[in-house]
């Protein structure tokens, strides 16, 4: 579903809110973001408070802080020893432990709608 277009973003964040950077690209991402997150879909009219969260997020798109991409694994356990400096890290193994580009990180928010979740699979107890 598309929530936010130019005409709105412009609206919140007036008329030269995309001066520095790729409107179209801003609102494709500002409405990926939205649809990953599940809202539900609007047939007539759309919230305002949903409208100015894709406004925001086509602003932080501009200014080049979201979708920044992952530099390291994501980290399962980190311990920090005071006494004789200690730090350790663990990393997450396969996939979740390996560095993400930026781009790789804006495809998976942009297909992220279309992925189907599991069954719920709940076992029948006796009764």
């Amino acid at each position: 579903m598309q929530y936010v277009t130019d005409a709105t973003v412009t609206t919140v964040l007036g008329a030269d809110w995309a001066a520095l950077g790729d409107a179209n690209q801003a609102i494709l991402l500002a409405n990926s973001w939205l649809n990953s997150h599940r809202l539900p879909t609007y047939t007539d009219v759309v919230p305002e408070q949903i409208l100015a969260a894709g406004a925001y997020i086509a602003k932080e798109v501009i200014a080049g802080t979201m979708y920044q991409g992952r530099k390291d694994g994501l980290i399962t356990s980190k311990s920090v020893k005071a006494g004789s400096v200690s730090s350790s890290k663990t990393y997450a193994e396969g996939v979740d432990g390996q560095a993400m580009t930026a781009g790789e990180e804006m495809a998976l928010i942009l297909i992220k709608p279309y992925l189907l979740s599991a069954p719920l699979i709940v076992p029948l107890g006796r009764f």
